[in-house]
């Protein structure tokens, strides 16, 4: 096994976080860039008419929305043509929701052939923790699900940050999978690393004036037990989601296989093997389109 990253106890404080953020492109910008539209978007205080005039203003993201609302992961028979049309047959949670994932890709750094870790895979990995969270939620939890979508697309983007604050940490994780090291990502992250991913994001959720329920089960989704009781369920939502992307294939260099399924997130959730199992089983088909109408258009 390899030595413990020498300053892994120093740690970072937030505004060093902050810093690598806007370094990256993830804070900061014009009115009209990603991660203020993202930021905006993620709001559950959002009102249509924001964003309606958010994604107006931006024919690109105009387009994949649409292109979203058409395809079959809504399974819309009839053909939404226009962002108004979306907002009534959907909603605006569904709306903000497939906005949010749209401005994902723009959000993540363009620069990926120089990057530690494949971020198209933590990007797909990502939808299919949404979708997964989502479906989750439907079951017992539907007020949640909105938020259950948003925070399970953004739950690994504090990795894009880790990347540029300690790249060698990195590289000691890459190292300990290669060797066929499958211990849980924290556990790897607390030996190796200045900074967790899960702290890179809540960061970025404070800076962007998140509402707390969404720092919390972003910066504690790998154990759900550690968040205020109020918000557990969003953070056991968030880490079966993971686990079932995981599942289902959509993995990537940090993380290549699922852990087991975490007893208190399905304990604090009401859910069963039998209703996991049934996710996991439409999730490819369910991602695969999401993917299509996302990235491939």
């Amino acid at each position: 096994m390899l030595d413990p990253h020498p300053d892994a106890l120093a740690g970072f404080d937030r505004a060093q976080i902050l810093k690598a953020a806007a370094t990256v492109g993830l804070l900061g910008g014009g009115p009209h860039s990603a991660p203020r539209i993202m930021a905006a978007l993620c709001n559950p205080q959002v009102q249509a008419r924001e964003v309606a005039a958010l994604i107006g203003g931006e024919p690109a993201l105009y387009a994949r929305v649409l292109r979203v609302a058409n395809s079959p992961f809504y399974g819309q028979s009839r053909s939404i043509a226009s962002l108004d049309r979306a907002l009534v047959v959907l909603g605006l949670e569904a709306v903000r929701g497939i906005a949010a994932a749209a401005c994902l890709d723009r959000t993540v750094p363009k620069n990926r052939q120089q990057s530690l870790v494949d971020l198209r895979a933590i990007v797909r990995h990502s939808l299919a923790t949404a979708a997964a969270a989502q479906s989750l939620a439907r079951i017992r939890r539907p007020a949640l699900a909105a938020e259950a979508f948003i925070a399970g697309l953004l739950h690994n983007l504090g990795i894009v940050v880790q990347m540029s604050i300690d790249p060698a940490g990195i590289q000691a994780i890459i190292a300990l999978r290669e060797a066929a090291d499958a211990r849980e990502m924290r556990a790897l992250e607390s030996e190796q690393t200045l900074v967790g991913h899960e702290d890179c994001i809540a960061a970025i959720f404070e800076a962007w004036n998140l509402p707390e329920s969404l720092v919390a089960a972003v910066h504690d989704h790998h154990d759900p037990a550690a968040v205020t009781p109020a918000h557990r369920p969003l953070a056991a939502l968030i880490n079966l989601g993971a686990h079932l992307g995981l599942a289902s294939g959509h993995t990537f260099t940090l993380e290549h296989t699922p852990a087991s399924r975490n007893p208190f997130a399905m304990a604090c959730l009401g859910h069963d093997d039998a209703e996991l199992d049934r996710i996991a089983e439409e999730l490819p088909s369910r991602v695969h389109e999401l993917n299509k109408a996302l990235l491939d258009g």
